[in-house]
Formats: structure tokens, C-alpha cells, sequence
């Protein structure tokens, strides 16, 4: 019998996953510089596998419960490996894979034009317009960054925190499943996977779900500890190495994504798949920690050392940030520069010290943006609170994103007014 090619490709890409299962079969028996080799290889290849089974599962997704089903499923990886820490009272490490995945996210989402502008024939480009839909998703994240603020100045997450956050996903979500189901054609693997016939796509769909998720929940926890051992064993900072080494094998989909997207002049699309994930890191996954913390180890609420405040109040910054670069649905290359420079500098200077001078920086610019874009704010309100208007009367049905799950509408380039470039 002969695969066709979306086949072989799919096939190779879980052949990826074998060796970090027989390494957890075996019970870790290995080194821990191969175990991370092994369980990073599984985990992002599994990424991958959901990455287009979620894709291809728009042709029949719609709405409700379906979407949120998706959406959980597609965010397991990170969001495996941050439960594995709270559950276990890990406080240390809690915020470890959080912080580095939302900062992953955001960072590269609005500093990505400009990088790209670094490689080899390839022009800065002027502006990058993302879809009105996407209001609804940098209203959502603003709104949990200020939420946010509260637990870095209690230093603690509570139940409290976890209602509001979750809360705040669940709004996204509805949202998003109350909209009609016109999404962008899928490409490469999930493109094949949804010319299939109905029940045969389904059965694919469902299967490769199935298939990874199980492969996430065998290695992600894994792969988190193989990450902390190497970084004790080669005398590098394991905080430092959960914060980056799991969440760029977690977010790659993503990245690719985002990445081939804007090479492809549709700058407003790679924004998008980015900004969604986000969201997800700053009310679903931040939500669920203190909820796991009480079902596992601890009492009361999560306590946050002071070096994850730190480390939380950078991702607010950063999220701030993007936010704020963002709230004209127009990305300029001054900001795409300042965030490429900046997002740079905290690799540079690692020290606690330094995070809290870049926190600092990163909330001070988001400020002066927000305040000299404030005519912009009012649409994020609008946004949240779903009082827009449709040209028609009828209120605007926000297409908003979840975790690798892509819009359900299609994304438009946005023209939107003309906007000063700060330098």
C-alpha cells in the first residue's frame, strides 16, 4: 500500500515521538541531556500532530462546547508542565514555563517583522495590519494583564484570581463559538486531512487528537523534569531553561506558523495565531494554577516567591506592551524594532535586577502608547463588553481565537488610520 504524501509526512513526524515514549516506558533510564532530547522531540512533534488535526477540525467545528473541547486540547503541552508544578507545590518553578511562553508569544508576534527584516533579501516592512476581530483578543489580554497587577503586588494566586481568569477565558471562547464557521483554508497536512470525506476526517481528526494528546500527557511532565536535571547538571540556571527550552519545543507550531505567514505577506494572520495562544497563557493556563495547587500539595493560596513576581510583572510588561502596539490594529516597524530590542535584552540580562529595569521600561512605553493612542482604547471596551455595532444595527460577532485553534472567520487585512512611528 502506498501513502500518499500528507501520509509520509504525517507518519515521520510521529516516528518523532517513539523515543521519548520508550524513555518514559522505561522509567527515565537515560541521561538527562538525552531524556530532553528525546521528550522535546516527542513533544513537539506531537505539537505538530494537534496543530493540524485542530486545524483540519474547523471544517466541522461550530460552536459550544465543540470548541472548547478543541481548545483544551490543543493547549496541553505548556499547560501540562505549569499543573505538574502547581499541583506539586513546586512555588519556585510555577510560573517558570508561563512567563517564558507568554513572553515567547507576545515578544515574537510584534517583534517578528523586524526580525525578519534581519535575514538575508528581506525588506523591514512598513506596517502590519491585523483584523477588528482581533480587538477582542488584545481586549481579553489587557483585561487579565490589570487583573494580573493584583496577584504581583499580593504575591500570591488565590481562588479568587483563578474565577476572574477563567472567567475571562470562558467570555473568549464563547465568543469565539458564537461566530459563523468561514475559517481560512487550512494548508499542507491539515489541508489534506479536510478534503477527506466527512466520516473519514472526523475518525482522522479524532484518532490524531487521541494520538498526541496522550503522547503530551506521557512526555510533557517529563521533558519539564529532564530540563530542570540538565540544568543542574551543566550548572546552568534551571529556571532559566524551563522559562525558554519548554516553550519554544511547546509553541514551534505557532512559530512556524506565524513565521511562513508573514514571509507570505499576510502580516495580520501571523499576528493572530500568536495573540491567540496569549491569551490562553494569561487566563486559562495563570487561572488554573491556584486550582491545582489546592487539589495537590498546598493550602490556601499559591504563594509566588519574589523572583516569579518579577518574572510575572516582565510578562505584564511585555503584554502591556504588545497591547498597546497593537490597540490601532496597525504594527509599525518602530514598535516591531523596540520589541525586537528590548525581547533581546532579557537573554542578554538574565539577573533579577535586570528583569525588574526591563519590566520597568516595558510598562513605562506601554503607557506612553496607551496614552498617546487613547482614542483607540475605547474600542477595546467596546470589545469586551460586545456593545460594537454591526453596519447593519446588529452587534459585531467577534471572531475571536483559541490556543492553536484557528478563527472561525477569515482574517481581513484591517485599514486603519494612520499612526505616528515612535522611534
Amino acid at each position: 500500500m502506498t501513502l500518499a504524501p500528507w501520509q509520509r509526512r504525517l507518519a515521520s513526524t510521529a516516528a518523532l515521538i517513539i523515543p521519548g515514549a520508550l524513555v518514559r516506558l522505561s522509567g527515565g533510564a537515560a541521561p538527562y541531556p538525552l531524556q530532553v532530547i528525546a521528550y522535546g522531540a516527542a513533544v513537539v512533534a506531537a505539537a505538530f500532530v494537534l496543530a493540524w488535526a485542530c486545524e483540519a477540525a474547523q471544517v466541522d467545528i461550530a460552536r459550544g462546547v465543540v470548541v472548547a473541547a478543541v481548545a483544551f486540547v490543543a493547549i496541553l503541552p505548556e499547560f501540562i508542565v505549569e499543573l505538574h508544578f502547581a499541583f506539586t507545590g513546586r512555588a519556585d518553578y510555577v510560573t517558570a514555563n508561563l512567563t517564558g511562553a507568554s513572553r515567547l508569544l507576545l515578544g515574537v508576534s510584534v517583534a517578528l517583522p523586524a526580525a525578519v527584516a534581519l535575514l538575508p533579501r528581506r525588506r523591514l516592512v512598513t506596517a502590519v495590519a491585523i483584523d477588528p476581530a482581533q480587538r477582542l483578543d488584545l481586549a481579553i489580554l489587557a483585561a487579565a494583564v490589570l487583573w494580573s497587577v493584583r496577584i504581583v503586588v499580593r504575591g500570591q494566586l488565590g481562588l479568587l484570581d483563578a474565577l476572574v481568569l477563567i472567567s475571562l477565558y470562558g467570555l473568549y471562547l464563547l465568543r469565539a463559538a458564537g461566530s459563523a464557521n468561514e475559517g481560512p483554508e487550512p494548508v499542507g497536512v491539515a489541508a489534506a486531512l479536510a478534503d477527506l470525506p466527512g466520516h473519514e476526517r472526523r475518525r482522522w481528526v479524532g484518532g490524531l487528537m487521541l494520538f498526541a494528546a496522550s503522547a503530551i500527557l506521557l512526555t510533557a511532565v517529563a521533558f519539564g523534569d529532564a530540563v530542570l536535571g540538565t540544568g543542574a547538571l551543566i550548572g546552568i540556571d534551571p529556571y532559566l531553561l524551563l522559562q525558554w527550552i519548554v516553550p519554544v519545543a511547546t509553541e514551534t507550531p505557532e512559530l512556524v506558523v506565524a513565521f511562513v505567514l508573514l514571509t507570505h505577506g499576510r502580516g495580520g494572520q501571523s499576528v493572530a495565531v500568536l495573540l491567540a495562544g496569549a491569551v490562553s497563557q494569561y487566563t486559562l493556563a495563570l487561572g488554573t494554577l491556584p486550582v491545582a495547587y489546592l487539589a495537590g500539595a498546598g493550602t490556601g493560596p499559591l504563594p509566588l516567591p519574589g523572583r516569579e513576581r518579577i518574572e510575572l510583572l516582565l510578562s505584564i510588561g511585555v503584554a502591556l506592551y504588545a497591547v498597546a502596539a497593537l490597540v490601532t490594529l496597525r504594527l509599525s516597524r518602530g514598535d516591531a524594532a523596540i520589541m525586537l530590542g528590548l525581547f533581546a535584552a532579557q537573554f542578554l540580562l538574565p539577573a533579577v535586577v535586570t528583569r525588574l529595569g526591563l519590566a520597568i521600561a516595558f510598562l513605562a512605553l506601554a503607557i506612553d502608547v496607551l496614552v498617546h493612542e487613547r482614542r483607540s482604547v475605547p474600542a477595546l471596551v467596546r470589545a469586551l463588553l460586545a456593545t460594537d455595532r454591526a453596519p447593519g444595527g446588529g452587534p459585531t460577532r467577534h471572531r475571536g481565537r483559541s490556543r492553536r485553534v484557528r478563527s472561525p472567520a477569515p482574517l481581513r487585512a484591517a485599514a486603519a488610520g494612520p499612526r505616528r512611528l515612535r522611534p
